[in-house]
């Protein structure tokens, strides 16, 4: 298998035209023409994550997040992006293009929650101003649940998530949650949109600190699950649909991969 038969697959499920502008997705590193048999999945490629790779022999780190976002003026060999190049270990990144595409993850994360009839927060459009001929794919997902309190709410994110704390702004008594907006990692983009769509809460993986007073002021209940933890579970199911499609080659999910925020008591 090429390195670049993995890259039309992924590009296939998520088209990098979805991601946002800021952002840099793609084949990041590597050799579209290399030989590869076994693929690593992962949310952030760690120096950890990088030598689990050199372990399984993984020609390929898929990461959400990209490895290089700002402008690089040096490598360092012992660091993650140069471990990985001196091992001729390729990595790409789907990132925001993963978000916005149907079944990614902010789907993932609907799903979580129990979205009904959910639409995105801020629809794709390919053409500024033009009507979008990609019905569901955007940044962002609202939809209803059934009538529940925050309380119920926010114990069912934390079951479906596996967590054992979050962080909420905004008002947690006495509220019934009919409708819920999503936003997978940093929400601070769509919290507003969030608020004008008519949202009861939100569920999302990060909030600064001002975001969160005006959720307070606008009334809305934000479940604030920490970045990662929002971003996790896709993982799964885009390993699998990668699997399905490339049945030769063995994909597999970092074991070293995790939230780098941990909560003490």
């Amino acid at each position: 298998m090429k390195v670049h038969q993995i890259v039309r697959t992924l590009e296939t499920i998520a088209p990098l035209k979805f991601a946002e502008e800021w952002d840099n997705v793609g084949l990041l590193a590597g050799d579209p023409d290399d030989d590869i048999d076994r693929v690593l999945l992962t949310i952030d490629m760690t120096l950890p994550v990088v030598h689990e790779a050199i372990q399984h022999r993984s020609g390929l780190i898929i990461a959400y997040h990209p490895p290089i976002f700002n402008g690089l003026k040096r490598i360092d060999a012992r660091a993650a992006v140069g471990v990985a190049l001196r091992h001729g270990i390729a990595f790409y990144s789907p990132h925001t293009a993963l978000d916005a595409a149907i079944g990614g993850t902010n789907d993932v994360l609907a799903d979580a929650v129990g979205l009904t009839d959910r639409i995105p927060i801020k629809p794709f459009k390919e053409v500024a101003g033009t009507k979008s001929d990609f019905l569901g794919v955007g940044m962002g997902r609202v939809g209803h649940v059934a009538p529940t309190t925050a309380q119920e709410l926010i114990a069912r994110v934390k079951a479906q998530l596996g967590l054992s704390h979050v962080l909420v702004a905004g008002p947690t008594e006495g509220v019934v949650i009919k409708k819920v907006a999503v936003a997978a990692g940093a929400a601070s983009d769509l919290l507003r949109l969030a608020i004008r769509v008519g949202a009861d809460a939100l569920v999302c993986g990060e909030l600064r600190h001002h975001d969160a007073l005006a959720a307070a002021a606008a009334g809305l209940t934000v479940i604030v699950t920490r970045h990662s933890c929002s971003e996790r579970q896709a993982l799964t199911p885009l390993m699998n649909r990668l699997k399905d499609l490339h049945k030769e080659t063995l994909f597999m999910l970092s074991e070293c991969d995790a939230d780098p925020l941990t909560i003490v008591s």
